[in-house]
């Protein structure tokens, strides 16, 4: 009987296709290998998905190679990308392309081969020529039309490439390999002891570089390239006499990873208090009888919900399985791992996207292999290939940035390591300080258990909050400072104290404006407009990517009175840097740290005390523990109310209440200062009494009458065209396929994005709510169903709009 595979694409388009499997081939053939397949008029890289041997109703091609001895995915990893693909609506084969670090992944080249079965004699000379020259260098397809494009071959070429003498293969686009560096060894015959023979020797001239430098050197080798100081004897040259001079030779060893630095000290990990240990036993109980569980640990700021976390990952280790800690934000990857490396040294493997394409991938083989046992990293590190899976760590549960938007899949981090953790038979823990609704309701309905730490660990006590009230304080401010304020962070740098300013808007100001004519650049991009970065004198556009020199002149008018209204972090460092000229200001935002290892080296910065005051966006409010930040400034809390969406009211919540956490941590008093001009908000006046409780209350009452999550599941159809009246026309055609197939079903729209155009493209959007239970076959066949009549009902038309789907779309 025949086999067949169904192989996985990276294609938007929602299907596997079928192979047949050679019979050479059928006792390698296994899923989750990648494999070489005919595809259109190439041979393309695809994923095996499933094997069976269930002929299709039509002719299918042979599998051409096999690319890995063993499966690059595990059974549990395609499973979890089939409910993946299924749940948010995206392709199989870019839930897997998302899911493979690169190397291993789809991202590939076309190149060209020549089939052995090919013989050139057959060929005319041009044909010979050709295929000579491919046979001599190998060439991309790209390559080898810019070769002969525009001369008397390339038509030739072409009809190599129609005729099959030319193939077309896909190759990986990256094959990464281990990085490595020199260690310096000594050479054959040498040693410390022959070294310090030479150096006495009456004959040896010791003011010379390199006997220095072999002196200096025969007591530390063997030593690696990176452990070598700048600014040391040992210079390229120094090295180089040595070599020559048969002294030192050199091996390739594989460098180390960025965190085999950190402080190891299994030793140090801390005992638990009474409510920490009450919520460990629960959680070790259920690890203990190997069954899913899931657990909300909802702790206020401050209470040690990691030390929790660090005991049970330690029993998980114990017991010979592994464990993912994720993390809301690459900014926080740093503190976390450095806490979770003292206790558990080289099992840890740290997964994010500011690391190098080779070090992602040898963290993942890491894991992989089960050298490691231990995956930390922001959302797509639940990915990771951990072996015998027993824990998963969501901490800051509540935080947006768990939700992937673009590309596809557009997954929640949350809802993902729930159903892994289920495929597992492991124990999950979500953390958090302000515990998002749809984590309160799960605990309301028993689908979790909530554990609380009500006490801040240790001597710490909460901080107090100030509301200041900024239409009182329009003739008592300093800058941007309310007095209050102001007069509390001087306080606090005469005693030596740190502080730390939340300003959630990046760039030098908000934008530009004409005062003639009232003018404020626009993107062209994008229907936003440009905001200011004094520092590089840019107007930026942060959504496309968009920047151009400052103006100097209105575009409008033509009038030189451009003046710089609002204000950001760098305006707001430049104030504090005149008000407190004395004090080391350090500012922490996206264009700070765009570089890699930016967000470690300024929060060692911090935490060490080379910085007074940190001043930044939200990366700010988010996890970070520095015991000596006894002041902390909201400048504006009202920024995330102006954003248009029903869960502005609890962003702004959680935020002001995570950045007050930051104050008071270690055994000094905090103070928090909100800065408002709506002081009466009920967010701000619960954030102040560390409310969490009579805060959810009071948005649970205003969500269920409106139907919205956690009472509903929002599914979003976003359409986009470069024409505005095609995107129209095809949203309201959209929306009445929708109400024909769901008709009981909200639907809120259509109406333009919120920003209504970007990258050059018009926005419509559509959203639909639907009952939260409903699982991932009922969301796939409605939104099958949905686009199949959409599909039926335009015939044709529209073909300038694209529909994309976000499954628990986040307004």
């Amino acid at each position: 009987m025949s086999t067949f595979v169904d192989v996985a694409l990276p294609a938007a388009v929602r299907k596997q296709f079928t192979y047949y499997v050679p019979s050479p081939l059928e006792a390698s053939v296994q899923p989750g290998q990648r494999v070489w397949i005919p595809f259109r008029n190439y041979y393309a890289i695809g994923v095996i998905v499933y094997i069976h041997q269930q002929k299709p109703s039509f002719k299918t091609k042979p599998v051409r190679q096999i690319l890995d001895e063993e499966p690059i995915l595990s059974e549990e990893l395609l499973n979890l990308t089939e409910w993946i693909s299924k749940f948010y609506y995206s392709s199989w084969g870019e839930t897997i392309q998302a899911v493979l670090p690169a190397g291993l992944n789809f991202v590939s080249r076309k190149y060209l081969k020549i089939p052995e079965s090919v013989n050139p004699e057959k060929l005319n000379s041009d044909e010979q020529e050709i295929i000579h020259d491919l046979q001599e260098n190998k060439s991309t397809l790209d390559e080898a039309k810019k070769r002969w494009k525009g001369t008397g071959l390339n038509k030739v070429f072409s009809g190599l490439l129609k005729k099959k003498v030319v193939e077309i293969w896909e190759e990986p686009d990256l094959k990464v390999t281990v990085a490595t560096e020199r260690e310096w060894i000594w050479a054959d015959g040498k040693d410390q002891k022959t070294a310090k023979a030479f150096l006495e020797s009456e004959e040896t001239n010791r003011e010379l570089k390199w006997t220095s430098a072999l002196e200096e050197l025969s007591e530390k080798l063997p030593i690696r390239q990176s452990a070598i100081p700048e600014d040391s004897v040992f210079t390229s040259y120094t090295l180089k006499k040595l070599q020559d001079e048969n002294w030192i030779t050199f091996r390739e060893v594989e460098k180390k990873t960025e965190i085999e630095h950190l402080q190891y000290d299994p030793g140090s990990i801390k005992t638990l208090n009474e409510d920490q240990q009450h919520a460990f036993q629960k959680i070790s109980d259920s690890l203990t009888q190997k069954e899913f569980a899931n657990y909300l640990l909802f702790g206020i700021t401050g209470s040690g919900k990691t030390e929790v976390y660090i005991h049970a990952l330690k029993q998980v280790v114990e017991s010979g399985k592994g464990g993912i800690v994720l993390v809301p934000e690459i900014a926080l990857t740093p503190q976390t791992v450095s806490r979770f490396y003292k206790i558990f040294g080289d099992k840890i493997a740290v997964l994010h996207s500011r690391m190098t394409n080779r070090e992602r991938l040898r963290a993942w083989k890491d894991l992989n292999s089960g050298k490691k046992s231990i995956a930390i990293g922001p959302r797509s590190a639940i990915f990771a290939p951990v072996q015998n899976l027993g824990l998963i760590i969501l901490d800051e549960e509540h935080d947006s940035s768990y939700k992937q938007m673009d590309p596809a899949p557009r997954y929640h981090a949350r809802e993902t390591a729930i159903v892994r953790a289920k495929m597992n038979d492991a124990v999950i823990i979500m953390g958090s300080a302000t515990p998002s609704m749809q984590a309160l309701n799960m605990a309301a309905k028993g689908k979790c258990d909530l554990l609380e730490l009500k006490k801040r660990h240790a001597e710490a006590v909460l901080p107090e909050v100030k509301i200041l009230d900024l239409k009182q304080y329009k003739g008592a401010m300093r800058g941007e400072l309310a007095v209050p304020l102001f007069m509390a962070m001087e306080e606090a740098l005469k005693k030596k104290e740190q502080i730390i300013l939340l300003y959630n808007r990046r760039g030098y100001a908000s934008y530009l404006q004409c005062e003639d004519c009232g003018h404020i650049p626009q993107s062209p991009e994008c229907s936003v407009s440009l905001t200011y970065h004094k520092r590089k004198n840019l107007l930026m556009d942060h959504y496309s990517g968009y920047s151009r020199r400052k103006d100097t002149h209105c575009e409008q008018c033509g009038s030189p009175n451009l003046k710089i209204q609002g204000s950001g972090t760098q305006n707001i460092e430049e104030q504090l840097e005149e008000l407190f000229p004395e004090a080391n200001i350090i500012r922490f935002d996206r264009d700070s740290t765009s570089r890699k290892g930016a967000h470690e080296r300024i929060l060692n910065s911090f935490g060490d005390g080379d910085a007074d005051i940190l001043i930044g966006t939200q990366l700010v409010a988010k996890g970070l523990d520095f015991p000596n930040v006894t002041v902390v400034g909201v400048i504006n809390a009202d920024t995330e109310l102006a954003f248009p969406s029903f869960q502005a009211t609890e962003r702004m919540y959680q935020l002001l209440s995570q950045v007050s956490g930051r104050s008071g941590r270690g055994d000094k008093p905090g103070t928090v200062f909100l800065q408002t001009r709506q002081p009466e908000n009920p967010a701000i006046q619960y954030a102040k009494e560390h409310n969490h409780r009579g805060f959810a209350r009071q948005e649970m009452e205003f969500r269920k009458p409106l139907y919205y999550p956690p009472y509903s599941r929002l599914i979003r159809f976003e359409l986009k065209s470069s024409k505005d009246h095609e995107v129209n026309m095809a949203a309201h055609a959209l929306k009445t396929s929708i109400e024909r197939v769901v008709p009981e079903a909200p639907v809120l729209g259509p109406s333009p994005g919120a920003i209504p155009w970007m990258n050059k493209k018009f926005i419509w959007e559509l959203t639909l709510k639907i009952d939260p239970e409903k699982g991932a076959n009922y969301i796939e066949l409605l939104l099958v169903r949905v686009m199949k009549v959409y599909e039926q009902d335009i015939k044709g038309k529209f073909s300038s709009v694209r529909v994309n789907v976000n499954v628990d779309a986040i307004q």
